[in-house]
């Protein structure tokens, strides 16, 4: 009896009950080998660790020499702004005084109708302050 639990079965058995088995047996191994696959691709890690989009050197707060930089350079800003602000002004102030000038020496000259010496000093004085103004309208103070 213990010869026949190890006999070899027919051929021909064998292969009637793996056509039967076959189909589920396929179809049970593709469905776990899928499984597999997923959980395995769920547990990989990601192929680069997630950066922040700020770096961290952005985000980080200025240093105390940092800090003393950008407060000289705030008050040199503030400084030319009140020097472009002031030659703003003196520029108006030419302008008016220039524009009063000629003026009067418009007037002059079409009352008297002739060039006398105190219309030509007049003109000459005119003259200078017109180059000034405009040598201070081309001159900007403007940071480095």
């Amino acid at each position: 009896m213990a010869s026949s639990i190890f006999r070899a079965p027919a051929s021909g058995e064998i292969r009637n009950r793996w056509r039967r088995i076959s189909p589920a047996v396929l179809s049970w191994a593709m469905v776990s080998g899928t499984l597999t696959l997923a959980g395995f691709a769920q547990n990989q890690p990601p192929p680069h660790p997630p950066r922040p989009v700020i770096l961290p050197e952005a985000n980080r707060p200025p240093d105390a020499n940092e800090q003393m930089i950008m407060r000289e350079q705030n008050a040199q800003k503030r400084n030319f702004n009140a020097a472009n602000a002031e030659r703003l002004r003196q520029l108006e102030q030419a302008s008016q005084m220039l524009e009063t000038m000629a003026i009067a020496l418009k007037a002059e000259v079409d009352k008297s109708g002739d060039m006398s010496p105190n219309t030509i000093h007049k003109a000459e004085t005119i003259e200078r302050l017109a180059r000034i103004v405009k040598e201070k309208m081309t001159i900007t103070v403007a940071p480095d």
